[in-house]
């Protein structure tokens, strides 16, 4: 028999006594990304009422889709690129229940732009080999040598991000490979950035780890996310069309979901969570509630309390810092332009850091003879490339797209831009000490949950949003369910 106050499955009586306690069974949301709706899916299933409130006039944070109508036809395109892929089973049924049929899967390819030549990401030994000048390949071996005797005596502390790769790739590699494009795309030196990084995004271990996986080809369940070599993405509508099939259901079932309200305060008294107050067509609206599941920053969330956070907690959230991205979208005069998923971009004389082109995901997201390139530009919130105009992003992007020699300004049909300012959590080798004091302060405060890629400042994958929001909301039915613990450990992420 289900909880006949929340709905979840668990019915004892001290779950019942610890539901009583919480006062009822509606809740807000902060933020329809995937972690947002995801946790709001999951408590409308159990029978909850909830409420999301969502800044932007769209659902999907991150994860959003846009559709353009054009002279030459319709056109889909996200954030930049995304592809859903997930050793978790729950999660998988999750997306694939709310997609269905409108489907296709694609086999993974993406690729390194370097030394005019492409090296197939994740790093393959024999393409490493056949593609690497002869004394840059020299030298790689050599640095490995090195540093591997060295690690025998001395080796050096795994306490930053250039300590790290270069302990298990030598010098030469990481500054081919990791040094280069990692300082370009975070905007600042390596060795401030945190160890947290590499063990998240570089699966490999070695080069010995590269040349094994190479010969060897893992078999059996225990494949590395790295090596996923097929995804899937929606036929129609770009990976956006997940979140809005998450609305659709949610507002189906009896719950709102509403866009253009951007929070302006949280009010808590006596140590619990009782509302919110938002922003929609500039009036003030009160939403009461003892239940609030945030995913908005949490560096924002500390600062809209209404009983202002102590000092060190503000300082905390103001040191804490995200990345920006800009877009620049160019149609095209051409059926295709790659077969890549994304190209990496590492050289500094680029201003473009990655490559996507849309139709490689599925091919009716653009008209048979045209496609669309997405440019990714990071940057810092407000800088001068922030601030650029869409002609100057565009002759920016086209200079590197010649320099390249992928496409010429004469196919470009259109350009168009847009922006993300909270984009990338950077992990600066303070992040940590500044998160947890943030976060113990949220968590203070009963009846509050902050989750999510933002909600917890940490750059996980799509799937991992999914489960920290089904997680936090099995927590606040009281399952016990531990959503901050997904996508915690040292564990490849790609």
């Amino acid at each position: 028999m289900n909880c006949p106050r929340c709905g979840h499955s668990e019915s004892t009586a001290e779950h019942q006594s610890r539901c009583l306690l919480r006062g009822g069974n509606e809740a807000l949301v902060l933020g329809a990304g995937l972690a947002g709706l995801s946790a709001a899916l999951r408590l409308v299933r159990m029978g909850w009422k909830v409420t999301v409130l969502e800044s932007a006039e769209h659902v999907g944070g991150l994860a959003a889709s846009h559709t353009i109508k054009t002279e030459w036809g319709e056109f889909d395109y996200d954030n930049g690129p995304h592809r859903f892929h997930t050793t978790d089973k729950h999660v998988m049924d999750e997306a694939m229940g709310l997609l269905g049929e409108d489907i296709v899967w694609a086999a993974r390819q993406s690729r390194i732009y370097l030394y005019g030549r492409f090296f197939h990401y994740p790093l393959q030994g024999g393409n490493v080999l056949r593609n690497l000048p002869p004394l840059v390949l020299v030298k790689a071996f050599l640095d490995y040598i090195a540093v591997k005797l060295r690690n025998i005596v001395a080796r050096k502390p795994d306490n930053n991000f250039e300590n790290w790769v270069v302990n298990r790739f030598g010098r030469k590699l990481y500054d081919v490979f990791f040094g280069t494009y990692t300082e370009k795309t975070w905007g600042i030196p390596c060795n401030k950035i945190s160890a947290d990084w590499a063990a998240q995004r570089i699966s490999l271990l070695s080069l010995w780890d590269t040349v094994k996986k190479t010969l060897f080809a893992s078999r059996g369940s225990n494949v590395p996310r790295t090596y996923v070599s097929r995804f899937f993405y929606p036929r129609r509508g770009g990976i956006g069309k997940l979140c809005e099939r998450y609305a659709e259901e949610i507002r189906k079932a009896g719950s709102q979901v509403i866009t253009g309200a951007r929070v302006t305060a949280v009010h808590h008294a006596d140590g619990r969570v009782t509302g919110v107050t938002a922003s929609i067509n500039g009036t003030e609206r009160r939403f009461a509630g003892a239940h609030v599941i945030s995913t908005i920053p949490v560096t924002v969330l500390a600062r809209l309390l209404d009983t202002p956070a102590p000092t060190q907690v503000l300082q905390s959230a103001n040191t804490m810092k995200h990345r920006s991205m800009i877009f620049v979208y160019m149609i095209l005069s051409r059926p295709t332009v790659t077969p890549d998923h994304w190209i990496y971009l590492p050289e500094q004389t680029l201003t473009t850091h990655r490559l996507s082109e849309f139709k490689n995901f599925s091919p009716e997201s653009a008209p048979a003879d045209k496609t669309l390139l997405c440019a990714e530009i990071t940057c810092d919130y407000g800088d001068s490339e922030w601030n650029m105009s869409d002609a100057e992003l565009q002759g920016l992007v086209v200079k590197d797209m010649g320099r390249l020699g992928l496409i010429r300004e004469s196919e470009i049909l259109r350009t168009f831009s847009r922006r993300e300012r909270y984009a990338y959590p950077i992990y600066d080798l303070e992040y940590r000490e500044h998160r947890d004091r943030v976060l113990a302060h949220i968590n203070s405060i009963d009846g509050l949950i902050t989750t999510g890629r933002q909600g917890l400042f940490k750059y996980n994958n799509m799937d991992h949003s999914i489960g920290m929001g089904l997680a936090a909301a099995d927590n606040l039915a009281g399952a016990g369910a531990d959503h901050a613990r997904v996508a915690s450990g040292q564990e490849y992420f790609g």
